[in-house]
């Protein structure tokens, strides 16, 4: 290979793999390679958690001792009192007031804020009514955010991997800009936020990452504790005091990374942030520049390797990258609180080595085929030079190369045989001459017969051509792709190919298709779904917004809602259903029964509306099984749902759970309703079963939803329906 063609050569691929990870890096096509790296390194910039933070929780001791949720607004306003006596410098009061309730009870919580003048308040935001994407702030009630010291917004959202990582400082939308709480609370206690938030907001909306502090790091009070007791002590002087929900039920909760995965309740994450925020330790992420600049310098150093040292070299030297790129990232974010992903440079390394490898070895492999084509037309000549000459010692080695040739023909053969898609191999005269172990499972009894043609083969295995005898259609149902290459005469030297035109046969080869032919269909039902089913209730609004008529205007607010939720509904339950096609189930010893009495209380809203009566028979104790409790809860929700919706007033439903030691969970749900439709106990869970009943239109997704869940447990599910006597679903679970 001349100098010159290998330099250009070398100067492509560094040029390729330096815009390799440029696009990777533009792309977040490493993102979830980079957050985990985030992840395992972040505990390195976490600052020590401050004393001057406190919580203090609505916990289940509080609502066990105090009462149910929602208290009254004068125990709200009797909490924040005994944390003013005790000296609190500021209060986070983590609950949304929005409605008015006890004017009492209203007016004492405000006489409480107003006395201390140390309360900051939530909001957060709400969907804008006929807009797709505006949204609208929610803020407390007047009365309670005049009386507040500040009001900051409490919107949080994780990353795409579920994983919460960072917050809004500075949410901007349409209607302003809205500082965070933690900002709110900086501003009052006197602190300089302003930079930090300005800069925030100018670079982009989520840039704020947090290093947390594993869950429980931060003191934490019961609320009860505090209302039961006479004089609080000292400890609360001084300090800045959250208040929120982190009961079982209540508040949010979210995934963290804080060296380790772990589950956090909403108000210690904002403990985390304030915390953050006090000790200036926000991770910021490290510009785009910066990031292919390193990624380009790492690249570049490795090329240097791959053009003056051996191969074994420069492997050592792409290892040593990576780690040194790895500790660059750590060092930044321990030192400087900076953030740089490193995947894209990483990946690029780990390919390019091998494409460089795969560059020297084709030169190798050229020189090796000429030789061999040199030896084929010099015959044994060639091989009669030997001894201690270089270039004799370098053709006894090519000599060696093809007398082991038919060991790698053997190889050959066997790799065909053991093939993944069925083979057979044709004659010249389209006979039938060797089927590989796929095929020949396919037609068994082929080598019962003599001169055996290919559409007596097909004929013999009972399989059917479609598609102009493009594909195959077996008895059992499966589809076979059949492609075709026909076999070339070779008489002469390897280099020079086929020395005619013709043929020695064909090779055909039968590929399983049959999965992708099910997907195909879904995907026609999928556009029939979103053509008709979809666009059906969006059309139905863009009516309602026209100029109504006199007799119609007073409840077109209410349609436009219901086809709404229906888009809704139909949106919801199709992104689940299209998350179940490759389930990667999250299983954990879950108490069934929980699960089944917490979906019957978000049905009791709807059931109580209609009179209808949920009767639970559950066993007296807890009943366990390795299930995926957010897929189980999504399950009940969709048949207990069903059946409030279409029962009719005044019925009963029941919901029995049956639990035996060492066997099956049996789940029964029964209505008194019409039962299913006919055309629906056919097929009861046929995805996009579009149909209307009494209760209103349905796209006939829950269903369909519900048995993919059985199926991802390895669970059973029967269907009893019959007109006008109810539904019946049973339900087994084999874990």
């Amino acid at each position: 290979m001349k100098a010159t063609r290998l330099l250009v050569e070398w100067a492509v691929l560094l040029i390729a793999a330096i815009m390799g990870a440029a696009l990777l890096q533009s792309s977040d096509l490493t993102q979830r390679l980079d957050n985990q790296l985030l992840d395992t390194v972040s505990p390195l910039a976490r600052p020590a958690m401050s004393d001057d933070i406190t919580l203090v929780a609505i916990d289940d001791q509080s609502l066990g001792e105090i009462g149910a949720w929602p208290w009254p607004r004068a125990a709200h306003g009797e909490l924040i009192d005994r944390l003013n006596d005790a000296g609190a410098r500021a209060i986070v009061l983590d609950i949304l007031f929005l409605e008015n309730t006890n004017a009492q009870d209203d007016a004492a919580l405000e006489r409480a804020m107003r006395r201390g003048d140390n309360v900051l308040l939530p909001h957060t935001f709400a969907a804008r009514i006929n807009s797709e994407t505006g949204i609208d702030r929610l803020y407390p009630l007047p009365e309670f955010g005049s009386a507040s010291a500040g009001v900051g917004h409490v919107v949080a959202e994780p990353d795409p991997d579920g994983i919460f990582r960072r917050f809004d400082l500075v949410l901007s939308t349409d209607k302003g800009e809205f500082p965070h709480v933690a900002t709110r609370v900086l501003e009052f206690l006197g602190e300089d936020v302003a930079a930090e938030t300005a800069e925030t907001a100018e670079t982009a909306q989520r840039t704020a990452l947090i290093p947390f502090h594993p869950a429980g790091s931060v003191i934490t009070h019961s609320a009860s504790d505090i209302l039961a007791s006479g004089a609080l002590p000292e400890f609360f002087e001084g300090k800045i005091v959250l208040i929120g929900a982190t009961a079982q039920g209540m508040g949010d909760r979210y995934s963290v990374a804080a060296g380790d995965i772990g589950v956090m309740t909403g108000i210690e994450t904002q403990a985390n942030l304030l915390n953050a925020l006090m000790a200036d330790a926000l991770i910021n992420p490290v510009g785009g520049l910066w990031q292919n600049l390193t990624a380009a310098l790492a690249l570049f150093a490795l090329f240097l390797t791959f053009w003056y040292l051996p191969p074994r070299i420069s492997l050592y030297v792409a290892i040593g990258l990576v780690a040194v790129l790895l500790m660059i990232s750590a060092g930044l974010l321990a030192w400087g609180h900076l953030w740089m992903p490193i995947a894209p440079a990483i990946i690029m390394i780990v390919l390019s080595y091998p494409l460089w490898s795969w560059r020297r070895l084709s030169h190798v492999s050229r020189y090796l085929d000429k030789e061999a084509a040199r030896m084929m037309d010099g015959g044994d000549a060639a091989i009669q030079h030997r001894g201690m000459e270089y270039i004799a010692r370098q053709v006894e080695r090519v000599r060696g190369l093809i007398l082991t040739t038919e060991g790698s023909l053997t190889f050959v053969r066997q790799v065909i045989e053991t093939a993944p898609d069925a083979m057979i191999v044709l004659n010249d005269q389209g006979i039938v001459q060797m089927l590989n172990a796929k095929a020949d499972q396919l037609f068994p009894d082929w080598q019962s017969q003599e001169e055996l043609s290919l559409e007596q083969l097909f004929l013999l295995g009972r399989v059917n051509l479609q598609r102009d005898g493009d594909e195959m259609l077996t008895e059992d149902g499966r589809i076979f792709l059949i492609a075709r290459a026909p076999l070339g005469r070779f008489s002469g030297p390897v280099d020079q190919g086929p020395n005619d035109g013709s043929a020695s046969g064909e090779v055909l080869a039968l590929r399983e298709i049959t999965d992708l032919r099910r997907l195909d269909q879904e995907r026609k039902q999928m556009l029939e779904f979103l053509s008709h089913d979809m666009r059906t209730p969006q059309v139905a609004i863009i009516g309602l917004t026209r100029k109504p008529t006199k007799a119609a205007a007073d409840n077109t607010m209410d349609r436009i809602k219901k086809q709404a939720e229906r888009t809704l509904k139909l949106a919801d339950d199709f992104v689940q259903l299209a998350r179940l096609e490759s389930p990667q189930l999250q299983l954990e010893d879950s108490d069934i029964s929980a699960l089944i009495e917490e979906a019957c209380d978000r049905a009791y809203v709807l059931a109580e509306a209609k009179h209808i009566r949920i009767e639970q028979q559950l066993p007296e104790e807890p009943c366990f099984g390795d299930v995926d409790a957010s897929l189980i809860a999504r399950m009940l929700d969709n048949l207990i749902g069903n059946a409030v919706k279409y029962s009719p007033e005044n019925s009963r439903i029941d919901v029995t759970l049956n639990c035996a030691s060492g066997s099956a969970k049996q789940i029964i749900v029964s209505d008194e309703g019409a039962g299913l439709p006919e055309a629906r106990i056919k097929d009861p869970f046929a995805r996009f079963g579009a149909h209307a009943t009494d209760a209103g239109p349905s796209a006939g997704l829950g269903l369909a939803l519900v048995k993919k869940v059985v199926d991802a447990h390895d669970g059973t599910i029967d269907v009893a329906s019959r007109p006008g006597q109810g539904t019946r679903f049973t339900i087994s679970l084999a874990k």
